[in-house]
């Protein structure tokens, strides 16, 4: 193989990879996504959450105060179940604690929640958060709960 053409081969195999990773959305966009999905809680808004849930795929739930669910749901599902807890019980504070943005294809985000759940109990949980890119946004691909 000429050497010109070998050369030509291996720029154009990186091209196609800094364009892949140029698509991904970054660190930022993960922390909008993040910051969007904690006000549709406290405002009791979906249709901030909604533009983070996959159109296709599932999201893996394990939720308690929030739920109870644990599996993987729909992004219709997604939003009924929050519908439902937010029809009942209440987020009063979202926190994010922590954001990490992996440039090879997922973020993960962690907050802190002080909520009233459907029996009216309030508690302090974590909440853990997982999104993979689709196009130029992060899409919630985890929904996780643990007791803080």
């Amino acid at each position: 193989m000429p050497r010109t053409r070998f050369i030509a081969i291996v720029l154009v195999g990186l091209l196609a990879v800094v364009a892949a990773v140029a698509q991904t959305p970054g660190e930022e966009a993960a922390r909008a996504a993040v910051e969007s999905f904690g006000r549709g809680l406290t405002d009791g808004d979906l249709s901030l959450i909604r533009p983070l849930l996959p159109r296709k795929g599932k999201v893996q739930l394990n939720l308690v105060r929030l739920g109870p669910e644990r599996g993987s749901f729909s992004a219709s599902q997604v939003e009924a179940l929050l519908q439902d807890f937010l029809a009942q019980g209440s987020v009063q504070k979202f926190e994010s604690s922590r954001v990490e943005h992996d440039p090879n294809g997922i973020a993960l985000a962690s907050a802190r929640l002080d909520v009233t759940d459907k029996q009216g109990r309030s508690a302090a949980i974590n909440l853990h958060l997982a999104f993979q890119p689709d196009g130029q946004q992060w899409v919630l691909r985890e929904i996780r709960e643990t007791p803080r």
